[in-house]
Parts: structure tokens; C-alpha cells; sequence
């Protein structure tokens, strides 16, 4: 009975750890080296694009900047979704895995077509130290009122808290070109970015568009930031306003992976907020590759 006890302690023990070193690994990809918090994007990168039906799939959730970043673990407690989609069949099934898996995501394909890797993660608090900081943050994302309107609310400055959530979807197509049939759809979350071109198409496409949706709605005017990755060395972004109907379209090249990417900032009623929090973000990303001619 002792023994049984103490590796039961051992084991919960182990799992504070790892949430631990979770939690520490995310704040330090947030900092910079002089303290200062820079906006990182979060994403899904699989282990493929085109995988063959019946192999196996990995997915790294990513955190960083320019299209490069460090990968997490696989926490449950920071998940309200993990999710792979068929877009022909119509199937959604929960990707699980094991407490610190890396990657976090490990699943197998099946059905030809395009497939959608989806995560959401639970809400997450962040407390910025100084102004400045949360108005660089809010300048980056396109919201350069945010500070001044904090102030106008009648909120302190030295220590602003904020609530964020992360909304990540990739495009996969299982079987490659031949299996480029299939569509992406609005899956309900809060934030979300819908690819209404299909990259994978027999015929490479030469633009995409891409619609932004927040609960339910289409999101007009808000700014997305689209990456495009050659190699690690090689990213560059360009940045576009969403029309009435919450929708951009950008130039595609062959052999390349893009990752766009949106935020929303709102603010909160701090007196009510749980955690105390005066401001709300939330992120929405979508990866996919386009192949070669």
C-alpha cells in the first residue's frame, strides 16, 4: 500500500513538473533577451503535407516568430481541442497523446483528400509589467488605440493583464495532388481563419483567399499577417486589411509553406474577469504547402 502511494506521489509529482517546464518554456519564447514581450505566433507543422493514406502523421505546435519556432509538449490541461478533420469524408476524431509528448500531435491517415489539423488551447493569462510592453504588443497586432483606451478606462498602467487563446488549423493532403479534392469549413472557434482556396489542387492555384470568421461572423477590417517560408533562412511576410466580407487574397508560389496569421484584442471588465484580466487576445493561424508544378 506505501509503495502504491509513493508512486502515485512520484507520478503527480512528474506531471507538475512537466507542466512546469511547459509553463516556463512558453514565458521564455515570450521574452526577449532584455525583458521586453514581443507577439509570437503559434502554429501547427506536420510531419508532412502529403502524406500517404496509412502512414503515420506527426504535429509539432509551434510558438516563435518569422515562421520559425520551438516546439511544445503535449499537455491535456492546456488543450480544448486537438482534432483531426477529413474535409471529403466528414469525420473529426480527437488526436491524443501522452503527458510531455513531443511533437504533441501523433496520428494516421486515412481517407484521400484534403485533411484539417485543428488545436485550440485553453485560456491562457499573461501580466504585462509596464506599458509599453502591452503597447508594442497591441501596435504589432494592428490595435495602436489599445494603450490609450486602457488609460481612458481608468486602468492602471504598471501592471496590465491579459487573457489570450490560441485558434491553429494546418491543411494536409493525404495522397498528395491526386488526393487534392476536399474543402476547409468554419469549425466553430471563436476566431478563425478559413482557407476558401484548396492549395492542393491538381493545378497549383495562383492566389489564395482566406476568410476571417469570429463567432460566426465575418471579421471586416482587422489585419492578417501572411508568412511565406522558402527555407528557415527564407521568410518574408506582407500584411493585408480584411474586406466587408472578412476576406484576403495574396499571391501564392509553388514549393512554398505559408503561415497567416490574425489577431483580435478586446477589452474586458476586469472587476468580473475570474483572473482579474483587463484585455482579451485572440490568435488564429492556418499552415499549408504549396507543391511544386
Amino acid at each position: 500500500m506505501l509503495a502504491s502511494r509513493l508512486r502515485l506521489c512520484d507520478l503527480k509529482l512528474c506531471r507538475r513538473l512537466v507542466r512546469l517546464v511547459a509553463i516556463l518554456s512558453c514565458v521564455a519564447l515570450w521574452l526577449e533577451p532584455n525583458g521586453a514581450v514581443r507577439a509570437h505566433e503559434f502554429w501547427i507543422e506536420p510531419s508532412s503535407y502529403q502524406p500517404v493514406a496509412g502512414s503515420v502523421v506527426t504535429a509539432d505546435l509551434l510558438i516563435g516568430t518569422d515562421f520559425l519556432g520551438s516546439a511544445g509538449i503535449y499537455v491535456p490541461d492546456q488543450i480544448d481541442a486537438f482534432d483531426l478533420i477529413s474535409a471529403t469524408a466528414g469525420a473529426r476524431r480527437k488526436i491524443v497523446g501522452r503527458y510531455g509528448d513531443r511533437p504533441a500531435g501523433k496520428f494516421t491517415v486515412s481517407e484521400s483528400g484534403l485533411a484539417i489539423i485543428l488545436h485550440q488551447t485553453a485560456p491562457t493569462y499573461l501580466t504585462y509589467s509596464a506599458a509599453e510592453k502591452f503597447d508594442g504588443f497591441a501596435r504589432e497586432k494592428g490595435f495602436p488605440e489599445a494603450l490609450a483606451q486602457h488609460r481612458q478606462r481608468g486602468l492602471s498602467s504598471d501592471s496590465i493583464r491579459e487573457r489570450y487563446q490560441r485558434f491553429a488549423k494546418s491543411l494536409i493532403s493525404v495522397n498528395g495532388q491526386t488526393g487534392g479534392t476536399g474543402a476547409d469549413g468554419y469549425f466553430g472557434m471563436r476566431l478563425e481563419l478559413v482557407a476558401e482556396t484548396n492549395p492542393y489542387d491538381k493545378t497549383p492555384p495562383a492566389t489564395m483567399t482566406v476568410r476571417l470568421v469570429e463567432n460566426g461572423a465575418a471579421k471586416a477590417g482587422a489585419k492578417v499577417t501572411v508568412f511565406t517560408r522558402h527555407s528557415p533562412r527564407h521568410v518574408v511576410h506582407h500584411s493585408f486589411i480584411t474586406d466587408s466580407g472578412g476576406r484576403v487574397t495574396f499571391p501564392l508560389e509553388t514549393g512554398r509553406d505559408y503561415l497567416v496569421d490574425s489577431v483580435d484584442l478586446l477589452p474586458l471588465d476586469n472587476a468580473t474577469e475570474p483572473e482579474g484580466a483587463m484585455w482579451e487576445s485572440l490568435w488564429a493561424s492556418l499552415v499549408f504547402h504549396v507543391p511544386q508544378r
